[in-house]
């Protein structure tokens, strides 16, 4: 009887329509939050500057999936100007695509453009809204000016003449890397593997003063497996063409949802945070314990440990440049392997490196410390390999600190800025034939004006270890020159294997990493070589 009375009360048509509701509703509460957040991003909008406006909710993430962000934004550079905007998710971003552009924001108006952005993926879901970050993704406050300050005091040029010592003796373990796994020149070597060791022991021994001896060490020791690890997490969260949470709100609750339901890991983001924390306080109290035995050898973190209260540096902010040291070890060691690449296949520019050297100084090709020395051919090839490949191709997005000017358009305070680096070292109006190899173009003599290595970035958050980068490059590429000839793998990809654009292993990713990996190392005189390295510890 209840059940008749039930669907005597409530008519067959009526269930229908509650179903029709209960389908209707999220929709119509679709429609709602898109036509609001619609409004909300017309708003955003910086008034009188050219860009896309791209599709509701996501803007233009889907226009630059799949493609070279970087390229592609320099390709859009052409339709909207040398200033843009373009719009990602909710985020608005301005993009700076030329030398003149990058001038008039970033440096006549650096004390306006030299704030970094918040992203809710590595500062809120990775770091938790901690205050150890590194100084490169921080934004500007006291905070950050006091570890820049520490940071540009210990990687200045003077400070960078301590460090020679350490850089000659990285680089003959190179070159013994090379030596031990190139089979004389018959078997391709795979570059990743020394320019990853070497890269990660220059940034430990300059910040830690330790350092790792043999490249097995990387499979074995648990410390040195996290840092791979979490180093190659972190890049991946840092990518700015991807980690759609950063843009789109929407996704946030789904994904907590989600999380909730079991259907995703919601710790994982958070557990890379804390284990970077980890390993950095594992080798700072590793340092403590050699500091107070008198076994410590000299480094930034030790410089600072000694004397903290000089620095007026917390714990955190301690660490924080620790963090932004290791950072640069990616960079170097993609660096090294692009140039590999490049100078496989170029053996006129080898040899015109080695007839510079013998010119300079023919006692520097069996010198086992060339740090100090001064090759002007060599410094002009590394700077051309920073401008042709350049790593970071969208480098570390920056964040308005106040108003800043572009023609008619004023660009709020708090407005997200891109440099594109990549188009700005293709620009034609500062480098003629931009996509020529030719380190000519850095040489004294030759036409400089408004040259700049974008590797680097530009402004007031350049990255204060430039000097320190420059003279790693020069001294591993200087002692490459003086004993080994780099051929191609055989099967490789040929020229493209080193062209910036199709030598890429994925399109997406900000920091480039080449598809091939393996060079032939034929050494000029092996038994040169073994007495140089062999003449030093």
């Amino acid at each position: 009887m209840g059940s008749n009375f039930l669907f005597a009360v409530v008519p067959g048509n009526s269930w229908q329509h509650y179903t029709q509701l209960a389908l209707l509703a999220p929709a119509a509460l679709l429609v709602l939050y898109i036509f609001y957040n619609e409004l909300v991003r017309f708003q955003l909008r910086v008034r009188k500057l050219p860009g896309p406006w791209g599709f509701p909710l996501v803007g233009s993430l889907p226009s630059l999936s799949g493609t070279i962000t970087s390229d592609e934004l320099r390709k859009w550079a052409g339709k909207y100007g040398d200033v843009f905007q373009v719009q990602l998710g909710n985020s608005t971003v301005v993009v700076v695509n030329t030398t003149a552009a990058a001038e008039a924001l970033f440096i006549r108006q650096r004390e306006a453009t030299n704030s970094r952005p918040i992203f809710y993926v590595l500062h809120k879901k990775v770091q938790r809204n901690g205050p150890v970050t590194s100084i490169g993704t921080s934004p500007w406050d006291d905070s950050c000016k006091r570890r820049r300050k520490v940071a540009a005091s210990a990687l200045n040029r003077v400070s960078v003449e301590s460090y020679l010592p350490i850089l000659n003796k990285e680089s003959r373990a190179w070159l013994l890397d090379i030596l031990r796994g190139c089979d004389g020149g018959k078997t391709a070597l795979d570059v990743m593997f020394p320019a990853r060791k070497f890269a990660i022991n220059v940034s430990l021994t300059v910040s830690y003063g330790t350092r790792v001896e043999d490249i097995k060490e990387f499979s074995t020791n648990d410390v040195l497996k996290e840092i791979i690890y979490v180093e190659e997490e972190i890049s991946r969260l840092r990518e700015t063409s991807s980690n759609y949470d950063n843009y789109i709100p929407l996704l946030r609750p789904l994904n907590s949802i989600a999380s909730a339901l079991g259907l995703k890991d919601g710790s994982h983001l958070a557990s890379v945070g804390k284990r970077r924390h980890a390993y950095h306080a594992k080798l700072q109290e590793r340092l403590r314990e050699e500091i107070a035995s008198g076994t410590d050898q000299p480094c930034i973190q030790g410089n600072v440990l000694r004397d903290p209260d000089s620095k007026g540096l917390s714990e955190g902010e301690l660490l924080s440049i620790s963090l932004s040291m290791m950072a640069g070890a990616d960079t170097s060691k993609r660096t090294l392997m692009w140039a590999c690449l490049l100078l496989a296949h170029r053996p006129d520019l080898q040899e015109r490196a080695y007839k510079a050297i013998q010119e300079t100084d023919p006692t520097l090709l069996t010198n086992p410390d060339v740090a100090h020395s001064r090759v002007e051919y060599i410094e002009a090839l590394i700077k051309e390999i920073g401008r042709y490949f350049i790593v970071l191709r969208l480098a570390l997005p920056k964040a308005t600190h106040k108003e800043v000017l572009w023609n008619e358009a004023v660009i709020p305070a708090g407005t997200m800025v891109f440099l594109n680096s990549w188009a700005c070292s293709r620009d034609p109006a500062v480098f003629p034939d931009p996509d020529t190899f030719a380190p000519e173009r850095w040489l004294e003599g030759e036409s400089q004006s408004h040259q700049h290595q974008y590797a680097f970035g530009i402004g007031g958050r350049m990255c204060v270890a430039s000097q320190l980068a420059s003279k790693v490059l020069y001294t591993v590429f200087l002692h490459l020159f003086a004993h080994f000839k780099l051929l191609p793998a055989d099967g490789d990809l040929g020229s493209d294997a080193a062209d910036p654009l199709k030598g890429l292993l994925e399109n997406e990713n900000s920091r480039v990493t080449p598809r091939v990996r393996h060079v032939r190392f034929v050494p000029r005189d092996v038994d040169t070589t073994r007495r140089m390295l062999a003449e030093k510890p």
